[in-house]
């Protein structure tokens, strides 16, 4: 978007794949792989700044040119089975950043933060806000999040529900907060308590909670005010809503001076719930994308308005002749559609950038959540049918080639059980908490797939684990590197050496925490004599050492298996805030079925 950050991906170009949202493009009279003398490097003309686009007057087509880039993808989370939705993406010009907020299952519905360079992958990913059900006006979860940068600020707007009927939530209301980094936030608030900026009246609540207590009714009220999408322009927050009371879904829009202090609840634009809506500097069009089914059909689609409050279609009557489609594929469920922008909701490229929540369709007559463990945030680019011939600009920099498209076919791992080959040891250690030169052949585990299970957030903590056996013995050093100490930290150690135990009695369990105190089990939590153990607070954590006899493993075939898992508990106890890495069994399921494999070798 601005040209210091072209300046940025040139620095950086051979060492990672960078964003750049400069789609102007510059002309070049070099070819590709041609250099102007024996110093000068070849002009890399995949780049948009060094590409030539052609003349302007040729820009314009017919249709949308529409390219799907795939699902992002969570570095720490390669394997991942919590449903994600609700974004809110921005190009951070401060930093050279793609940043992203979105709502992801943690326990209850939670807002994240992450940081890309192409849009496609994914660092830094934290949880930043959770629910208190102890408030009077958030109460189970927090969700679909807006976010922009204004003045270097960050501001937020973001639902949650003020009812709870069981486990059902209504009464939305729509919140407001504000951030110096875009992860450590303030809620607005009134009398010591988050406050919502937009929300139902008494007697709109009132009549919610005597909807949801008809006989024979679904036990919900009305879902109230959410899924907000906000923009700024001509010194006003422009924020698109969803208004579901009586009469169903409805989409609203109203503006406030500050974001805080809106008059009224403003006026229905459309009807679909959690749709997206930006403003497009060079099409001078404020845009809107919606998702709509029909059928097992599910597609995002695009309209425009000059205004804001009219736009090409006021309802699906009109809508159902719309062509232009931003999504591509069948199969799928789609919603909470929104475009790519700067700090203040603008777009100011040719190629613009839409993402949406994607995953499996539910089956035939399910609820349309059946498969909301596939869910994960998908994008799309695309140039509007002002620009639709000329080349489309990926989110990394680059013009779109069958090349350069190769780095955003990358998909989310199959989690596969981990197999490895252990070797011998001379002779078995003597468990006191100190890794001996004995283990020098022993096999050397990382404990490194972040779990998401569990509530669990990724941390700062890892664990490797050096594994080896003599005829006699099975002998794991197990080393924490965990600076942060928490009673509550521990290790959770699984062997079964049978590979697949015909009852608990056969499984040997080992945890030890940060205290000190190690416990040895079998699978029905009885204690097993005879193991060796011993645990040792380290520099940078703490190491736990076992050396237990063989039960059942009296001789070592080469290539005879054992089960074999190690689980890394940072602040096991917190509800919202632990981390935990698994060797293999990433969900922490502790069956003997879903451990990895030790084999034996020389």
């Amino acid at each position: 978007m601005k040209e210091k950050f072209i300046s940025l991906l040139l620095a950086v170009a051979m060492l990672s794949t960078v964003a750049a949202c400069n789609n102007s493009g510059k002309t070049s009279s070099a070819s590709s792989g041609t250099s102007t003398g024996d110093s000068t490097p070849p002009i890399d003309q995949t780049l948009a700044e060094n590409y030539d686009f052609g003349s302007p007057e040729t820009w314009a087509g017919e249709s949308m040119a529409i390219t799907d880039l795939g699902d992002c993808i969570v570095d720490v989370y390669t394997h991942d089975e919590r449903y994600d939705w609700g974004q809110s993406i921005i190009y951070d010009e401060d930093d050279g950043l793609y940043k992203k907020w979105w709502c992801r299952h943690s326990r209850y519905d939670s807002i994240w933060y992450a940081e890309s360079y192409d849009l496609k992958n994914w660092f830094n990913a934290q949880k930043v806000m959770a629910p208190d059900e102890n408030t009077t006006w958030i109460k189970l979860h927090v969700g679909k999040p807006a976010v922009l940068k204004i003045n270097g600020e960050y501001k937020m707007w973001f639902e949650a529900p003020a009812t709870l009927n069981g486990w059902k939530e209504f009464d939305n209301n729509i919140f407001h907060a504000t951030s110096k980094d875009g992860k450590n936030w303030s809620v607005y608030s009134k009398n010591g308590e988050p406050y919502p900026v937009l929300r139902m009246t008494d007697s709109q609540m009132e009549e919610s909670w005597k909807v949801s207590q008809i006989e024979g009714g679904s036990g919900y009220g009305y879902y109230g005010f959410g899924q907000p999408s906000v923009l700024y322009k001509d010194g006003l927050y422009y924020v698109y809503y969803t208004h579901t009371l009586v009469g169903g879904d409805r989409h609203y829009v109203t503006t406030s001076p500050d974001g805080v202090n809106f008059e009224d609840e403003g006026r229905q634009v459309f009807l679909r719930a959690g749709s997206g809506v930006k403003y497009n500097d060079l099409t001078q069009k404020f845009m809107y994308a919606y998702e709509y089914t029909q059928g097992r059909n599910s597609k995002v689609f695009y309209m425009e308005s000059d205004d804001g409050y009219n736009f090409t279609y006021a309802d699906y009557v009109e809508a159902s002749s719309n062509k232009n489609v931003l999504s591509t594929g069948t199969g799928f469920v789609r919603g909470y559609p929104d475009f790519v922008s700067n700090g203040e909701g603008h777009v100011t490229t040719h190629t613009v950038y839409v993402s949406y929540m994607e995953g499996k369709m539910a089956d035939p007559g399910n609820d349309w959540r059946q498969y909301s463990s596939t869910w994960d945030i998908h994008i799309a680019a695309f140039n509007p049918v002002q620009f639709a011939n000329r080349t489309t600009v990926l989110p990394n920099g680059r013009v779109k080639t069958n090349e350069t498209l190769m780095d955003y076919r990358v998909t989310h791992q199959t989690y596969e059980d981990r197999l490895v080959g252990i070797g011998k040891l001379e002779k078995a250690p003597v468990a006191d908490g100190v890794k001996d030169a004995v283990y020098d052949n022993a096999t050397v585990l990382d404990v490194d797939r972040t779990v998401c299970e569990m509530s669990a957030v990724p941390g700062d903590i890892a664990a490797k684990a050096y594994v080896g056996y003599t005829s006699d013995y099975f002998c794991v050093y197990i080393e924490v590197n965990d600076k942060t100490s928490s009673a509550s930290d521990r290790i959770y150690m699984l062997l079964d050496e049978k590979r697949f135990a015909e009852n608990n009695a056969e499984i040997l369990n080992v945890e030890a925490d940060r205290s000190g105190i190690v416990k040895v089990t079998d699978g029905d939590g009885n204690e097993i004599p005879n193991v060796q153990t011993a645990f040792k607070l380290t520099e940078n954590g703490y190491a736990v050492e076992i050396v237990s006899p063989w039960r059942y493993k009296t001789v070592q075939e080469k290539y005879d298996s054992i089960g074999f898992d190690v689980f890394d508990y940072d602040n096991a106890e917190s509800l919202e805030y632990k981390s935990v890495k698994a060797w293999s069994d990433f969900k922490i399921r502790y069956g003997i079925e879903y451990a990895g494999e030790l084999f034996f070798r020389d």
